[in-house]
């Protein structure tokens, strides 16, 4: 269906963009958003985005990697302003586990592959 945050990871790694995941051991956040996806027949529902903190100095390097893999996740739906995707507390992901964004760093959100199953709860599957 769609790809994983995890496909653009070594890309990323080789580059020197640090992804806080892979250093603390943990899943990487996901939410539910209010970005409507394309109704597909009965099928229907909104995007789940995954967030990688990324320093505010490498978000161009990342934003022209993960532009790389369309098929994958491709480039964000969104930097920054959590709230214009209807995210309420970064703190909370309503999936995978909490990453702290540090001082100097900017939320990246990409599509998620959950979204897949967020829509078929939400269709009613």
């Amino acid at each position: 269906l769609i790809g994983c945050s995890f496909t653009c990871d070594e890309a990323l790694l080789q580059s020197g963009i640090h992804l806080r995941s892979i250093s603390q051991q943990s899943n990487v956040p996901m939410y539910n958003t209010n970005i409507r996806c394309n109704t597909a027949g009965k099928f229907t529902g909104n995007m789940v985005v995954s967030m990688k903190p990324i320093y505010c100095t490498d978000v161009v390097k990342e934003v022209m990697i993960t532009t790389q893999y369309p098929k994958a996740h491709g480039s964000p739906v969104c930097i920054g302003c959590s709230e214009s995707i209807g995210i309420v507390d970064l703190d909370k992901p309503d999936y995978g586990d909490r990453v702290e964004v540090m001082e100097g760093e900017v939320p990246v959100f990409h599509a998620c592959g959950v979204t897949a199953l967020n829509v078929l709860v939400q269709s009613g599957v």
